[in-house]
């Protein structure tokens, strides 16, 4: 198997392709400093050279950040895989809008990912109401660089509303806020927000999906309620980093009831997580049915059981958690 690696800022391109080394893939890193990479490719123009490249590929993994659907479009042409792990929401609308001859994978952003899993857990082995809503909690560790695609996400999200999954409700932004109890034993009021996958979650799940956000710094959490009704916040770069330290987490429960199913996940560092998702994904791409995937259906917690830097369990509300 050849993976052919569109590397960009930042290191998850890198590191992915170093855990698919060590998983016996052949892993080319490609990108236009040729005393960078291995294979030069330029992803303006009409993209012959990726075409060319990919012909040599079993599966494209693009980490670049350019937001160009004809790089599916090349792969597919050349008869590989792609795996997308961007998470600009137009571009990925235009992908799932795509026919595609071979599989592409969307949706590889780490806490999405795991944001996923975890609620699918709590629905597993919940054996409440199912008109009760799963309710997801995520905070952001403000202080990875691994952040910046989920803090741009998020400025994204200031001044819009949406609507609410178990009401039907509209809600703005930042507006509601629901208390959870956190991997690490600390509550904290978590603001409701139209969190990526959240629509399709409750649509698969076949009960409501809520999400609360919040980052591991209460000032800038602050800030973000603050500022959710001003003009061109949502323009804000994803690169102005909120104050905070690293250290992310992230929680799903059936409910606030006492007794309730939750299933939680914590981690200090993206990059060694979002790698080994993305590894998986990688591998598991080429033998996909042609069309659109979402990397987090491809997986279940029990592929991340045992991974150095990620906790995991699962307990009832009201229970010391394990």
């Amino acid at each position: 198997m050849r993976a052919l690696i569109l590397d960009g800022p930042g290191g998850l391109g890198r590191a992915t392709a170093a855990e698919l080394g060590a998983a016996g893939v052949e892993a080319v890193l490609a990108g236009r400093d040729p005393g960078r990479y291995e294979q030069m490719l330029d992803l303006r123009g009409d993209l012959s050279d990726l075409y060319r490249a990919a012909a040599q590929a079993t599966v494209v993994v693009n980490f670049s950040g350019v937001p160009d659907v004809r790089l599916a479009e090349r792969a597919g042409a050349a008869n590989a895989a792609f795996v997308e792990t961007g998470s600009d929401a137009g571009y990925l609308s235009e992908l799932a809008g795509l026919h595609p001859r071979t599989p592409v994978l969307i949706g590889g952003r780490l806490l999405p990912v795991l944001a996923g899993m975890l609620a699918r857990d709590v629905a597993a082995h919940d054996s409440a109401d199912p008109a009760e809503p799963v309710e997801i909690g995520i905070v952001l560790g403000a202080g990875d660089p691994e952040s910046a695609a989920d803090l741009g996400a998020t400025y994204a999200l200031f001044g819009r509303s949406f609507t609410d999954p178990a009401t039907g409700e509209a809600v703005l932004n930042f507006s509601g806020r629901r208390e959870f109890t956190l991997p690490d034993g600390r509550r904290r009021h978590l603001a409701q927000v139209d969190w990526p996958d959240q629509q399709v979650l409750t649509a698969a799940l076949g009960r409501p999906v809520r999400t609360y956000l919040a980052t591991g710094d209460r000032f800038s959490t602050t800030l973000l309620r603050g500022v959710k009704r001003m003009p061109g916040a949502a323009r804000l770069p994803s690169a102005l980093h909120l104050p905070g330290r690293p250290g992310w987490q992230v929680v799903a429960q059936a409910g606030p009831a006492p007794g309730a199913v939750r299933s939680w996940a914590a981690g200090r560092y993206q990059t060694p997580c979002a790698a080994h998702i993305l590894t998986i994904a990688t591998r598991r791409a080429p033998t996909l049915e042609p069309g659109l995937h979402r990397v987090g259906d491809l997986l279940t917690l029990s592929d991340l059981s045992g991974l150095e830097g990620l906790a995991l369990g699962r307990s009832a509300l009201g229970v010391p958690q394990s």
